[in-house]
């Protein structure tokens, strides 16, 4: 009789480690798939259970961001390189005056070589984004699309504003302006551009590495509908 009691007794316990252990297996496996519903992938379409490949919400959801992002990118680059395209254009068709000195300023020919970048970088970008941005429309997807191409393009952009602006500054001041003119034009310049440039760099390299997917994703969901 000892003997069978001390059996069911280890027998109970072995059961209830069991039961422990199989507790502990669902609540870990439940936090998994909380965690996967929340997380990226890296950008590849897993298979389902009959076989068929299928994408991550949260990859959906960022694949329509980057697109908005592109098509957003390709119109304001695009829009700048006409614009710088014009400028340059009525440049190089100038007919020089006879008695004209042929040699540029140092200033202007900065000037001129800072619009010229700016026209490349505004292409390049323009370019890039209205790439990716058919490649999201005909189906095709990467993460790095977002952290790689998404990324370059709005810094390309950002670089391109920036050079056409001291560009434009330069040129201002192969014109003649007063100093009077000129100090608040670059004081005021130079603060704008400081701000701006260090909020862009915290926003894409620090809020960009703190924000996790279940943050930027619900923002994703209520900007892009």
């Amino acid at each position: 009789m000892s003997n069978y009691t001390d059996t069911l007794l280890e027998q109970i316990r072995d059961n209830m480690k069991e039961l422990k252990l199989s507790k502990v297996a669902i609540e870990n496996q439940e936090k998994s798939d909380s965690k996967s519903e929340i997380s990226l992938t890296n950008g590849v379409p897993k298979k389902d259970e009959s076989g068929k490949m299928v994408w991550n919400e949260n990859d959906l959801r960022n694949a329509k961001s980057v697109k908005e992002s592109m098509d957003s990118v390709h119109g304001f680059c695009g829009l700048m390189a006409g614009f710088q395209g014009f400028i340059i254009n009525e440049y190089v068709r100038m007919e020089k005056k006879p008695n004209e000195d042929e040699e540029l300023s140092s200033i202007f020919k900065w000037g001129l070589f800072l619009l010229i970048t700016s026209f490349v970088l505004n292409i390049g970008a323009a370019i890039a984004s209205f790439l990716w941005g058919v490649f999201l429309r005909e189906g095709h997807y990467r993460l790095w699309f977002m952290k790689v191409v998404g990324r370059l393009v709005k810094l390309m952009a950002t670089i391109a504003v920036l050079s056409f602006c001291v560009g434009v500054l330069l040129f201002i001041e192969t014109i003649g302006l007063d100093e009077e003119m000129l100090i608040p034009i670059y004081t005021c310049s130079g603060l704008f551009f400081t701000i701006i440039m260090s909020v862009f760099l915290y926003t894409m390299i620090i809020v960009a590495m703190i924000d996790t997917s279940d943050m930027y994703t619900a923002v994703m969901d209520s900007v892009n509908g």
